[in-house]
């Protein structure tokens, strides 16, 4: 009797099939094999470990895998490279080995490190202390990757440093100009800022807000004219700041930019001043690098006119205190002189007739002795002695609020020729970064006895907010540590050649899908849009970037990720907004050559149903699972939700719906209940 409608084999027994007889037409995107997924360094449910972890993800299918550390990295105890000795190691290493697994690398855990630039957004500030403790962990997570994986990949979250999106350099040029926004109305608010190289504070720009500065004399025409020296010949253009009698005056000379002329406003009895706004100051600040070869950023020329302000103030409250310092040195030497000489004659000569004396001296007068009351009352000498006393008292002041304002002016010289755009210095730092890490990832990969492969580090693509979100600024970021990389190499006697070739080979990036899925929420909608064709149209742009990232073959892996909408998620593929994307994006790369590792990260809803980020991932790029009856191999979806991932009904009823006495007895005639 059959009690069921299935068959009357069980899985378990040997099923009859035949080879197809023509080839299939369809292929799978990836396949199994190829799909792996990340795996967390510590469980944050069950607080399972490492290895724990690995056996739990093989149990499930998995045969590609990354590390995601999640142990922050100021954190003393708990995990990341240093908490995992020798023997643990090789346990690892014996775990992959029995179970053919390839460890990808490790993903440095983003909940402290998003750079190697130093930049610490919290304390507003290119901190390099930082910066040299992430490229040590860094470095500890090459020798880790060197030690359990025998190779692979050691990846950063990018969030180099601040940057606005409306005016970045990819965003004011090409296809797609002026595609994207931060926010609306962006640019009332954007802040540019600079850094004080010296410590590395940070000082925000306000885009939104003016720039004031005194106007200048300058030249009204061009002419061939004198430098400032008034002797070298030069040609003075419209524009150039020139002094009174005409002499050129150069903007990079500190002594000299002193000396520029404010012009007068006769009316209102003050000096004219001049407002820019942000657009105004870029193309003043154009001008000025084609003129004088400089390459300024506008945040750059904006705090130098603002510190060349403050400089000129200092000055100027300098000089007017000190403008009647000679005659006041010249007094005091006279009274001096005076008091020695009166000193005298008060021993040698009655009061009246030294006081007519005293009356003839322009000491005297010099020293503006009328201002005493009674005077003739004081002996002389008590009267320069007075006059001395306050002629040293106004010195005093002038010593002190001169010499003061002398100091603050050359402090803000110092700190002008020490300010730099952020967006120049912290790049630097970061490309720097990755050169050394790219040299150190060669150096274990030629120096590790259980490395069989090459270890790569690199960025992961980061959010919109930052530098390094964007794919251009990605492929930016690792294309110029190469080259600084390969600059390194040659000082050690590498070839140009062979020193980028090791360069590409070390210093490669992580993809992540989902990331720049992100940039959806910065997708301007044009006028008349509806919200599906500006999906649409943002899809289009997604591949236009991945078909740029293939070209500059800077991608050495992908976490495959999906999201509902333009926020961050980790849903499996498929599963959101980009869907076949995804899948397409990495067909595209694959079939122009691509060979490196697609993992899934879609970890978000393993809450709903244990095993989701692969068996989903699986399904969306539509992997074989074996081989089929008749005709095809299976592909996952045909099992998906049966032999694996399904969720079964208990075979036995529980509270309300369990029969009550009344109803024992049925159905079964012994009685037996339901329960």
């Amino acid at each position: 009797m059959e009690f069921s409608t299935g068959p009357y084999y069980t899985p378990m027994e040997r099923a009859e099939g035949r080879k197809p007889e023509a080839p299939r037409l369809e292929r799978p995107i990836v396949p199994i094999s190829e799909l792996g997924s990340t795996v967390p360094e510590k469980d944050p449910v069950t607080g399972a470990h490492l290895i724990q972890n690995i056996d739990a993800y093989l149990r499930q299918g998995v045969r590609k895998l990354q590390i995601v550390m999640s142990t922050p990295s100021h954190s003393p105890m708990g995990g990341r490279p240093k908490a995992y000795g020798e023997e643990y190691r090789e346990s690892v290493r014996e775990l992959a080995r029995a179970n053919d697994l390839q460890i990808e690398g490790v993903e440095m855990p983003t909940s402290s490190m998003g750079n190697l630039s130093g930049y610490d957004q919290q304390n507003h500030s290119i901190n390099e202390h930082k910066r040299q403790m992430d490229i040590q962990e860094v470095k500890d997570a090459i020798k880790f990757v060197a030690d359990v994986a025998g190779g692979g990949g050691v990846d950063i979250w990018s969030q180099e440093f601040h940057r606005d999106v409306y005016d970045a350099k990819w965003n004011q040029q090409g296809k797609w100009k002026d595609a994207f926004e931060a926010y609306e109305g962006e640019e009332q608010y954007a802040t540019a800022y600079v850094v004080d190289k010296r410590t590395g504070r940070m000082q925000p720009i306000m885009k939104g807000q003016p720039i004031f500065e005194p106007e200048y004399v300058e030249a009204e025409k061009e002419y061939w004219g004198k430098a400032f020296d008034g002797k070298t010949d030069v040609l003075i253009k419209r524009g150039d700041w020139v002094t009174e009698d005409g002499r050129l005056i150069n903007p990079e000379n500190e002594h000299e930019l002193l000396l520029r002329k404010p012009k007068w406003n006769r009316e209102r009895s003050e000096f004219k001043i001049k407002e820019l706004s942000w657009d105004e100051l870029k193309q003043k600040v154009n001008r000025y690098n084609e003129r004088h070869n400089t390459q300024y950023t506008p945040e750059e020329f904006a705090i130098r006119t603002q510190l060349d302000n403050q400089i000129l103030q200092s000055k100027g409250q300098s000089l007017y205190y000190s403008r009647n310092y000679e005659d006041h040195m010249k007094q005091l030497q006279e009274l001096r002189k005076s008091l020695e000489y009166y000193k005298k004659l008060e021993a040698q000569m009655p009061e009246e007739e030294m006081w007519r004396i005293a009356r003839d001296d322009p000491a005297f007068a010099y020293g503006l002795a009328s201002q005493f009351v009674h005077a003739e009352k004081m002996k002389p000498t008590e009267v320069i002695n007075k006059l001395i006393y306050g002629i040293e008292h106004d010195l005093k002041h002038i010593h002190e609020a001169s010499s003061a304002a002398d100091a603050r002016a050359e402090e803000m010289m110092r700190q002008k020729n020490n300010m730099v755009s952020l967006s120049k210095y912290a790049l630097q730092k970061s490309i720097d970064a990755y050169a050394d890490l790219g040299i150190e990832a060669m150096n274990e990969t030629m120096t590790n006895k259980h490395v069989n492969r090459p270890i790569h580090v690199g960025p992961e693509s980061g959010w919109p907010q930052a530098y390094g979100g964007h794919p251009e600024e990605f492929i930016e970021l690792i294309q110029k540590a190469r080259e600084r990389m390969a600059q390194k190499l040659q000082t050690q006697g590498y070839s140009k050649e062979s020193a980028m070739e090791k360069a590409k080979v070390h210093i490669k990036g992580t993809f992540d899908t989902s990331h720049v899925g992100m940039w959806l929420n910065n997708f301007k909608k044009k006028q008349g849009e509806s919200e599906e064709q500006r999906v649409k149209r943002f899809k289009t742009w997604y591949m236009d970037m991945v078909d740029k990232m293939s070209k500059a073959d800077v991608i050495g892996g992908i976490q495959a990720v999906d999201s509902a909408t333009g926020a961050h998620g980790h849903l499996p593929v498929g599963q959101g907004f980009l869907g076949q994307t995804v899948v397409e994006a990495v067909d595209k790369l694959k079939s122009e050559g691509w060979n490196g590792f697609i993992v899934s990260e879609g970890h978000e809803e393993e809450q709903y149903g244990r095993g989701r980020i692969l068996t989903q991932t699986w399904k969306a790029f539509g992997a074989d699972i074996g081989g089929g009856f008749f005709d095809r191999p299976t592909d996952w979806g045909s099992v998906e939700g049966s032999y694996f991932g399904h969720s079964n009904p208990p075979p036995y009823i529980l509270g309300s719906y369990s029969p009550s006495e009344d109803y024992r007895g049925a159905p079964f005639w012994s009685g037996l209940p339901l329960d």
